[in-house]
C-alpha cells in the first residue's frame, strides 16, 4: 500500500483505508456494538466504553467501521472550516484544560 506524501496532504486527506474482514487484523464472530447491531457478524475490537458502573469491549462490523470513520473525517473537516486552523494547530492563546476536582 502506497500512501501521499504527508507534507502535501493534510493527516486527515491520507488515512490508511478502514478496516475490513479479512485484513489481517483481529476479526472475531460477534454482534456489531454500533449502528446495525447484527449478530453473528465478523466484527473487530474498536475500544473500550465506560459508562457510570460499567466498563465494556467495543466490537464493530466493517460498514460501521467504514461510517464511523467517515463521520469521524467529516467532523475533522467542519471543524478545520469552522475554526480556520491547520489540523492539529492549537492557537496560542488556547487555555491548558483544567483538571477535573477530586473526589
Amino acid at each position: 500500500m502506497i500512501f501521499a506524501p504527508s507534507a502535501a496532504h493534510p493527516w486527515r486527506d491520507v488515512w490508511p483505508l478502514v478496516a475490513q474482514s479479512g485484513d489481517g487484523n483481529r476479526w472475531v464472530s460477534g454482534t456489531c456494538w454500533l449502528y446495525c447491531r447484527r449478530e453473528g457478524v465478523r466484527v473487530l475490537w474498536i475500544g473500550t466504553v465506560s459508562t457510570p458502573g460499567a466498563t465494556g469491549d467495543v466490537y464493530a462490523c466493517g460498514p460501521c467501521v467504514a461510517e464511523l470513520g467517515h463521520m469521524v473525517r467529516v467532523q475533522s473537516h467542519d471543524r478545520d472550516r469552522a475554526t480556520g486552523h491547520a489540523v492539529g494547530a492549537v492557537p496560542g492563546h488556547a487555555s491548558q484544560p483544567h483538571a477535573l476536582p477530586r473526589h
